[in-house]
């Protein structure tokens, strides 16, 4: 009791400074560069605000895009992810930290279909191992969804845990304890990917009668549960290896601003804020005052140990890419319209040449074309203007390839109109041959535009294309990107019809726009 006690007079004492601190001009905002899933808390920033006199500013990023942000000069008091250990891995990111609290809690489970659940046994505290998911999978009885690791951080925990619960140790992941056979087994089941843990969720209901479950969140889980969006309930599996938590650690890396720092992490951790937590956004609190409530599942979690080199993660990462997941073919429709010359065509070649290998980035470097990888460059003006597949391979290939597409992509030249929808119609005819032809890849096609369609087939027809084909056709995604005049009407319309998903290509390079949507190829 009175360690409880004295812990509340030292937060009320910290806030209260808080307070006396904010008369007088307002304060600098405080700019924390945080993952995407921490869009939730946006409606508490004016209550955080009105208790610490801190004005907390987020801009959104994945943890590895983020680190490249920081590589290259941006400046953020603070930075905010599911977990901040590839950042302290290397000597630069330890460097950076001032200070590190973590806020709050939630594993990275599978969440599966209650009724499959049901069929494998894996209800009422079942003893369920990741080498049993991985059998169920080989089998072909288990497809899930889970996000890209290069991309989202719930994916990162899901391969990092998994890597360590099926390799050949009991401590701390080392490269040569990589079981690529037992991971590529697990992953052939991966029928969904993402680039965001929110995007797959979204994706997930709109496919659930296709798929048995996903890896995401327990937090993601629990609130698709209470949704009532899906068809039937996830039961959430902990299995007994253990599992990866994202512990959400702020992470002050400007010194300068360590007061108001440490108002907020005294009021994120109160007592009150940590219920809100816990019941608004389902993650578990770290404060040992706030008991967990109905929500949360009582198994016994058991933490895996997380690499302690960053050479082990970045090979992890580089093993799920070029060995593990199932191989992509990826249709890339470009359009070369007359409008497109100059300064855009410009930016499209150098789009390209960046997934092509040309930028050393840590996220360059995972966005590139990999190996094992198939991919179609189709152009268009008025009509498919040229058709080139490049094959990736492995061993030396795939670096060949990657230099005769910046070849192909040098070449490029704009003329013509502009037929979005003919040009698309025949793209994704050539998606549904592929994946005929080799149904283990995983096909999806992004178009580029700079422009309303003009020639050709129209949204409506396209729309009657899409509609017309059997339901089990219908889930090659098309990630269309704004660039120039495009019209957003018909891009969203497209990506609505096909399960995709719009990017802007004009208030970010397009180079970068590119590397992203590699998430979810």
């Amino acid at each position: 009791m009175m360690r409880r006690l004295v812990r509340g007079l030292a937060i009320a004492a910290t806030l209260g400074a808080g307070a006396a601190c904010h008369r007088g001009p307002p304060p600098e905002p405080f700019t924390v560069l945080a993952g995407s899933e921490l869009k939730d808390l946006e409606p508490y920033l004016e209550q955080i605000r009105k208790q610490t006199g801190v004005e907390v500013r987020f801009q959104y990023s994945g943890t590895l895009a983020g680190i490249d942000r920081l590589n290259a000069g941006e400046t953020f008091d603070a930075v905010w992810f599911s977990h901040a250990k590839y950042l302290v891995l290397s000597d630069a990111g330890r460097n950076r930290v001032k200070a590190e609290e973590r806020i709050m809690l939630s594993p990275v489970v599978l969440g599966i279909k209650a009724s499959k659940a049901r069929a494998f046994g894996w209800v009422h505290g079942a003893d369920v191992t990741w080498a049993g998911i991985a059998a169920r999978v080989k089998s072909g009885e288990l497809h899930y969804a889970m996000t890209n690791p290069t991309a989202s951080n719930s994916g990162f925990s899901a391969v990092i845990g998994v890597a360590a619960a099926l390799s050949r140790t009991a401590g701390a992941l080392t490269e040569t304890d990589i079981n690529t056979e037992a991971l590529r087994d697990f992953f052939r089941g991966q029928a969904l990917t993402a680039g965001s843990s929110g995007w797959l969720a979204e994706s997930y209901e709109r496919d659930q009668d296709r798929l048995d479950g996903m890896i995401n969140y327990e937090s993601i889980l629990l609130s698709l549960n209470r949704s009532g969006r899906l068809h039937e309930p996830l039961v959430l599996v902990y299995p007994r290896e253990g599992i990866v938590t994202a512990d959400y650690p702020l992470v002050l890396l400007n010194a300068d601003r360590r007061s108001a720092y440490d108002r907020l992490v005294a009021y994120l951790k109160s007592p009150d804020f940590q219920r809100t937590l816990m019941t608004a956004t389902f993650r578990r609190p770290v404060n040992p005052d706030v008991p967990l409530d109905a929500s949360f599942p009582r198994d016994l979690i058991v933490e895996l140990a997380f690499p302690s080199r960053l050479a082990v993660v970045d090979r992890v990462l580089e093993s799920y890419l070029s060995e593990q997941r199932r191989p992509a073919h990826s249709f890339f429709l470009l359009d070369v319209s007359g409008s497109m010359k100059g300064p855009r065509l410009d930016q499209l070649q150098r789009a390209l040449y960046t997934l092509a290998g040309d930028d050393s980035s840590l996220t360059g470097r995972f966005a590139q074309f990999q190996p094992r990888e198939v991919v179609s460059v189709l152009t268009f003006s008025d009509r498919i203007q040229d058709r080139r597949e490049f094959t990736l391979g492995t061993g030396p290939q795939p670096a060949a390839t990657r230099v005769a597409v910046r070849q192909y992509v040098g070449g490029l030249q704009a003329n013509g109109g502009t037929a979005i929808f003919s040009s698309l119609e025949e793209t994704y005819q050539a998606a549904l041959a592929a994946r005929r032809a080799d149904p283990d890849r995983y096909v999806s096609i992004v178009l580029m535009t700079d422009g309303e369609s003009n020639q050709g087939a129209s949204l409506d027809d396209f729309r009657s294309f899409v509609t017309s084909l059997p339901p089990e056709a219908r889930d090659i995604r098309v990630f269309p990107i704004i660039f120039g005049e495009a019209d957003r009407r018909q891009l969203d319309a497209i990506a609505a019809l096909t399960g995709g998903r719009v990017f802007e290509g004009n208030s970010a390079r397009l180079a970068s726009v590119f590397k992203e949507i590699r998430g979810y190829q």
